[in-house]
């Protein structure tokens, strides 16, 4: 074997070596890291407003630092604090509703007959002679409230670490603003790409991330919101954990808010709520469900969404891996497949 070629296998060796100790090192740290940059991207079209007024970059990424946690960081507090408690009695609320027949219309559905109907359509095909259905309910809401309080449970019980993990992300999301058109720069010089293909690539993946970040989390949140103050409005139990669960079913293709407040005014309807289940029902279709109609457009332009199926499969396999941080990069991720499959067709004669 030649010296040259030795030469060659020692240096390849040493870089996979370094390469997966810095791996090592950096990689409890990635999450923060993440979502530093996920707040620095939602963020960027106000940084890059004050940097034309503001030169000094340390001053300009101090300022967006200090916005970035007044409008998530202390919300986001209360809010975990408030939902927390509101996970913690929505079994015992809905016992109650049980034991007040007010949820008749689902328990006993013999005073109202839809369960004949559904026995008579499944009948041929399904066995519902055994279907329990307050105990099935009942079980899966008891799973759903021990889930939710398992993982607010573990933020925190383990505060110390939540707090550490929320620094590291504002640390990371201040280098960002600052230093971040600097950071692009030296990314685009590594691609062994032409410059035009670059360029097309740069406006192709900022134009599918911000419409992911913007199109989706923020308008689930939006969403959310209005769902819980409708809920608070009406008088009706629970109005943070379900303004979350709505926010939650907003991120997802085809299903969406009205998974909540449809059979919420439904059962207040049948309960002799006529009033609260018909506002409900009127301002969940016309101001809950239509916003993301409303705002989308607004947020995103006509930037590229990404199609149905591929979204909810992105949404589903990114909570998987990353957990709540895959809620982001699940959908940017296909983002990302998606412009680099989009700009190379039309430019491969380029690369």
């Amino acid at each position: 074997m030649k010296r040259e070629h030795v030469g060659t296998i020692v240096f390849a060796a040493v870089v996979i070596v370094v390469t997966y100790l810095f791996y090592i090192i950096f990689s409890p740290f990635l999450k923060p890291m993440i979502w530093g940059a996920v707040f620095a991207g939602v963020f960027y079209p106000l940084n890059a407003r004050i940097g034309r007024k503001l030169k000094k970059k340390n001053i300009r990424a101090l300022i967006m630092s200090i916005i970035v946690v007044a409008v998530i960081g202390v919300p986001a507090v209360f809010l975990s604090i408030g939902l927390i408690g509101e996970v913690v009695n929505v079994t015992p609320k809905f016992t109650e509703a049980v034991e007040a027949g007010q949820l008749d219309f689902v328990f006993k559905p013999e005073a109202f007959g839809w369960n004949e109907k559904i026995k008579e359509t499944l009948g041929p095909f399904v066995d519902v002679s055994g279907l329990d259905i307050e105990l099935m309910i009942s079980a899966n809401l008891q799973r759903l409230s021990e889930f939710l309080l398992g993982q607010l449970s573990n933020i925190v019980g383990n505060i110390s670490l939540a707090i550490f993990n929320f620094s590291l992300s504002m640390l990371s999301m201040f280098f960002f603003f600052r230093d971040g058109d600097r950071l692009l720069i030296r990314l685009k010089e590594l691609l062994p790409m032409s410059e035009t293909f670059k360029d097309n690539l740069t406006v192709r993946l900022t134009e599918v991330i911000r419409a992911s970040i913007y199109g989706g989390v923020l308008v689930a949140g939006i969403q959310g919101a209005l769902g819980g103050i409708l809920f608070w409005a009406l008088g009706l139990p629970s109005p943070i954990f379900w303004g979350a669960m709505m926010a939650l079913l907003s991120l997802l293709p085809v299903v969406g808010p009205w998974f909540i407040y449809l059979p919420t005014a439904t059962i207040l309807i049948v309960s002799g709520s006529y009033v609260r289940g018909i506002v409900l029902l009127a301002v969940g279709i016309v101001i809950v469900s239509q916003s993301d109609n409303l705002i989308r457009p607004l947020i995103i332009g006509n930037r590229t969404k990404i199609p149905t199926m591929l979204l909810l499969f992105s949404i589903i396999g990114g909570i998987k891996v990353f957990g709540l941080l895959g809620l982001v990069l699940g959908p940017v991720i296909a983002s990302i497949v998606l412009a680099f499959l989009e700009v190379y067709r039309p430019h491969n004669s380029h690369a």
